[in-house]
């Protein structure tokens, strides 16, 4: 009997062990290994001045679902055709499914330089990312169509 409670407990610490040790699944972007466009309206304001462009970002995911983004164009007027992206690549880190944040991101502009983070909004269901944020002396907001689909999960 006293065989029996011993190896019954031992079982019971083994497998709250297992469950212990289990990791964590961090959010990860799907397909992986996949080279996505995101491109869409966006407003960038430097030191007040905004300067409307259509921005397309070429995102790329490796073999964990991680992402960076490694071209930046930007097109519509003549001041946004001279916005650079500089610094690439950027990477980008999930928070939850919905939500991330694309580190080291930089621009020059005619106006100064911008750098920092910026925040992104994730809409699955309509593969969208919606950027917000401060660089610098500047601020960055947009909505932007990732293609082909993107998803990002647990």
């Amino acid at each position: 009997m006293k065989a029996q409670f011993k190896a019954l407990t031992m079982a019971c610490i083994m497998a709250a062990g297992t469950i212990a040790a289990a990791p964590a699944f961090a959010a990860h972007a799907t397909p992986v290994s996949t080279t996505f466009s995101a491109t869409g309206p966006t407003s960038l304001s430097v030191l007040g001045v905004p300067v409307p462009c259509t921005s397309n970002f070429v995102l790329v995911t490796d073999a964990s679902g991680n992402v960076t983004v490694t071209q930046a164009t930007f097109s519509g007027s003549a001041t946004c055709t001279s916005v650079h992206a500089t610094g690439l690549p950027w990477s980008a880190s999930f928070s939850s499914t919905t939500a991330a944040t694309i580190s080291g991101v930089s621009v020059s502009t005619p106006f100064g330089s911008c750098s920092g983070s910026v925040g992104v909004a994730i809409n699955n269901a309509a593969s969208q990312i919606s950027l917000s944020g401060t660089l610098g002396i500047c601020s960055v907001s947009g909505t932007l169509t990732v293609a082909p689909t993107f998803t990002v999960v647990n």
